[in-house]
């Protein structure tokens, strides 16, 4: 009879901290959440609901109970106890990820028909491998889509304004023959949904399910080690290379940038070179003329040929009064030099006919 009255002995304390640390998970100023004592899955908790000072406790006895109150206040009622619900699960996500690395779905909800006295929400890890999940009625009452089992989100759903207030009366009236008539069916896998004789086969598989499940995470969780390891490699190579020839991509990126943008200053500067004579083509100009009308003689000879020492002499010493140098005569040639001014030397035989008639002395 204790173990029937329990919940309500948790609801009525007036400071949460005086449930037992051994049972008590956590607490609000609305509800106190507990370890089951007969736990269904390896997390099985229940949120129980606090009393409020303005009920007695056969208004809290049941969900049935709770449906008669008005309907806004009864409302409220589950959704604070939803909220807290939720943070029941937060914590055991965290429990999954610590002791065994990933997490798996949770369930909300009532019994239609309890058996034990004041409200409670059943929060249960989806797994179903509990030490006491062991019986017809146990696999029963827990399969998500049996309807025994009255998940939160739905009963809230009953409130909805388009919710006609016959139907409504009639789900809140729970009739109890009709629900415990759920519990006497063959059991079904919460999974899968597959028809078992009895509990004990069907507790079997549950198991085996389940450790698939750990199987599958353990491949997942290896292939992302692996995929971690692969692209860890990959840039370290990158790394390496880019060590090796003294430069990483990015650095060998700025440095041709660099390198165009000093060129460029060197191209702005040729203009300036070529204005002082360092990088111009050779010209061809004409040549001076000197005294005389005769042109003077160039220093370079044609298509850029260097003169010779004898030429740039030959060039530079000047010709004597009344001689004119032939076309390509050096100063060598002076034997050959034409005098102006001397007298015209006739031929041999013109020599001797000025020879006769030349007057004698």
């Amino acid at each position: 009879m204790a173990n029937i009255t329990i919940m309500r002995t948790y609801a009525m304390v007036p400071d949460p901290t005086m449930v037992p640390d051994c049972f008590r998970i956590c607490h609000t100023d609305a509800s106190v959440t507990v370890s089951d004592l007969y736990p269904k899955s390896i997390y099985h908790y229940l949120v129980i609901p606090r009393l409020p000072p303005t009920l007695k406790p056969e208004q809290m006895e049941d969900l049935r109970a709770l449906l008669r109150l008005p309907r806004e206040q009864a409302r409220s009622i589950l959704v604070r106890l939803r909220e807290d619900a939720l943070a029941t699960v937060k914590l055991i996500e965290g429990e999954m990820m610590r002791q065994y690395g990933f997490t798996w779905p949770c369930h909300m909800g009532f019994h239609a028909i309890p058996t034990l006295e004041h409200l409670h929400l059943h929060v249960i890890s989806s797994d179903f491998t509990g030490q006491y999940y062991k019986e017809k009625k146990h696999v029963n009452s827990f399969h998500p889509r049996l309807g025994f089992f009255l998940p939160i989100d739905e009963v809230i759903r009953w409130f909805d304004p388009d919710i006609a207030p016959t139907w409504f009366a009639m789900k809140a009236a729970i009739d109890k023959d009709e629900y415990m008539a759920l519990l006497k069916t063959d059991p079904l896998c919460p999974h899968c949904d597959e028809q078992f004789r009895s509990a004990a086969k069907l507790r079997r598989h549950i198991n085996l399910v389940f450790k698939q499940m750990k199987e599958e995470h353990s491949k997942r969780q290896e292939e992302s080690r692996t995929m971690l390891a692969v692209l860890e490699a990959a840039a370290a190579a990158e790394r390496s290379a880019g060590e090796s020839s003294g430069a990483g991509p990015s650095e060998a990126a700025s440095g041709s940038n660099a390198g165009a943008a000093g060129a460029e200053p060197a191209l702005e500067a040729a203009p300036e070179d070529a204005s002082n004579g360092a990088a111009t083509a050779p010209t061809h100009t004409e040549p001076a003329e000197v005294a005389g009308g005769e042109p003077a003689t160039a220093t370079a000879g044609e298509n850029g040929v260097q003169p010779t020492e004898d030429d740039v002499a030959n060039a530079s010493a000047p010709v004597e009064a009344g001689q004119k140098r032939k076309h390509n005569e050096t100063r060598d040639d002076t034997a050959e030099l034409d005098d102006v001014d001397a007298p015209h030397d006739p031929s041999p035989a013109k020599r001797r006919q000025l020879d006769d008639t030349a007057p004698s002395s």
